[in-house]
């Protein structure tokens, strides 16, 4: 089916709009863009040309960070999101179970950001919600959480061959040195990884549902976060002939040995799944104070934590190996203290094996001192950022860092002319793309209603590059996708209002009208 869109608001570039944009289904391809007459000529072309009444029509987004199969699964479970008071955990919760029976429950995603009252969650407040139910919700970042007793004895995590792994900071006391159900990192982990797993047709329904529900918001392209089990439900998806996402697949740097195999496991499918980039953790979250930060967080002697897997060496032995192979690294760098050692790294690669086109990636990049903005541009660095945690991030760093105004400050980067691509790392926020720019434009941070160091605010023009172009260049797809050019994929998404017309507040609740995928009507009438 070859389709013109016609008297349309077409974004080929910043200030640069055409009248009308046409594409091939069967080849997925844009084959033309132009002004109104010079569209009037083509329109024989094509099987149907379509009036847009000048609504705004950009590329598709491309989701910059996500954890697709696992947030999927994760959306479909507990929801306290919202949660502001003890009666919204305990409806929550108990609505949950009755709805799911005696599974375990988790999930939760909840933030101290929204409480209206003081609430105190460990254990013992869960066990008075379900005691005979294992449960373990987590906190919006997913680095913490708090479990109930159920969960702490049937995951064995306080056996005493288990319990001796982790530290002070990974498993909470008391006073009287017991345990008060608030677990990070990997103790967390632990009991998460106790959990029986869903059947491979549920979750890939699941995963179904979730591309949907992107399609729904422009969105048709994504990097993945994406670990070996989800491999299973890629394959479930691609068999039943459901995948219609293209998907950057990062997976974790031991799998280094492994990326060969899996390029030709999918190799007749790689214009829908790559592998071409491994990810690791460098250190945790802010909300959790395990961000590695140059200075102590507020009243304590404690700084965050760099990885066990950075700790032991492990990380810069498979770094150099990752290199050696011409891998794409990307690695998570929350504290200014992280982001200044991995550009340190990219130094040293440069140093021992030259300049190259390596596009390193730094997720997050949260927290960036002044004198490492150069550096990012000067490396070539991608920072891959995410403006809605500002959501809960922008009063947690007011009351925890000694210099807030680091918070989410990477507009610098915007404007040196670094690379910077947009996400959400859904599903620890919502997907939707215009949320993210909606707190990119105006920092209105709960308890910021005139915005959080609102000098930090970012154009509309450049959070549409961040969520487009930026992100293709971010997964070396710069050629193939990203902006509305000849020949590159007709990934599409048209929009109910203009987003150009409308301020800030407006936007967030900006409809789709339709998405095209490759030239395939995937949402819309």
């Amino acid at each position: 089916m070859k389709t013109l869109l016609i008297n349309g608001k077409i974004r080929i570039s910043k200030d640069n709009f055409n009248y009308a944009v046409g594409f091939d289904s069967d080849t997925g391809k844009i084959t033309f863009t132009g002004n109104k007459d010079e569209a009037e000529k083509v329109k024989t072309d094509f099987d149907e040309v379509r009036d847009l009444g000048m609504k705004l029509v950009l590329p598709a987004f491309i989701e910059g960070h996500c954890h697709y199969i696992q947030g999927s699964f994760k959306n479909s479970q507990l929801n306290l999101r919202d949660a502001g008071t003890k009666d919204d955990f305990i409806n929550g919760i108990r609505e949950f179970k009755k709805k799911n029976g005696d599974k375990w429950i988790y999930g939760g995603f909840f933030s101290e950001t929204n409480f209206t009252e003081d609430i105190k969650l460990d254990r013992y407040f869960l066990d008075e919600i379900l005691p005979d139910t294992p449960m373990i919700i987590s906190r919006f970042d997913t680095h913490s959480g708090i479990a109930n007793s159920k969960a702490l004895e049937l995951s064995g995590l306080l056996n005493s061959g288990n319990q001796s792994d982790y530290t002070k900071e990974e498993i909470i006391r008391d006073e009287n040195g017991e345990p008060t159900g608030e677990v990070k990192e990997r103790a967390g982990d632990f009991i998460l990884d106790s959990i029986p797993n869903a059947t491979l047709s549920e979750r890939t329904d699941v995963a179904i549902e979730q591309m949907k529900k992107f399609h729904a918001l422009g969105i048709t392209a994504i990097s993945d976060i994406t670990l070996f089990e989800d491999l299973e439900i890629y394959k479930e998806m691609i068999k039943r002939n459901k995948l219609q996402l293209r998907v950057d697949a990062r997976l974790p740097f031991h799998e280094l040995d492994n990326i060969k195999k899996y390029q030709n496991e999918f190799s007749e499918l790689s214009h829908l799944i790559q592998f071409q980039s491994l990810k690791a953790f460098y250190d945790g979250s802010l909300s959790s104070r395990t961000a590695l930060m140059h200075d102590n967080y507020k009243n304590t002697d404690h700084n965050g934590i760099k990885t066990e897997f950075v700790n032991s060496g492990e990380f810069e032995e498979f770094a150099y190996r990752i290199e050696e192979a011409g891998i794409q690294m990307s690695v998570h760098a929350i504290g200014d203290k992280a982001v200044t050692e991995l550009l340190d790294l990219n130094i040293e690669l440069n140093k021992k094996y030259g300049h190259r086109d390596r596009r390193f990636r730094i997720e997050h990049a949260q927290h960036i001192q002044e004198k490492d903005f150069r550096r990012f541009k000067d490396l070539n660095v991608i920072a891959s950022v995410q403006p809605t945690h500002l959501f809960s991030d922008a009063m947690t760093a007011k009351e925890i860092l000694s210099d807030p105004s680091l918070e989410h400050n990477y507009k610098k980067l915007f404007d040196i002319g670094a690379e910077i691509c947009f996400g959400t790392d859904f599903p620890i926020v919502g997907e939707s793309p215009f949320e993210t720019i909606y707190y990119a434009m105006t920092r209105k941070a709960p308890g910021f209603e005139n915005g959080f160091y609102p000098e930090n605010n970012i154009s509309l023009d450049d959070c549409i590059d961040a969520y487009t172009i930026n992100n293709a260049y971010a997964t070396f797809n710069d050629n193939e996708t990203g902006s509305l050019s000849l020949g590159k994929a007709a990934d599409i998404v048209v929009l109910e209002e203009d987003l150009f017309d409308m301020t800030g507040e407006e936007l967030r609740d900006t409809k789709v009208y339709q998405t095209y995928f490759g030239g395939e009507k995937v949402f819309g009438i």
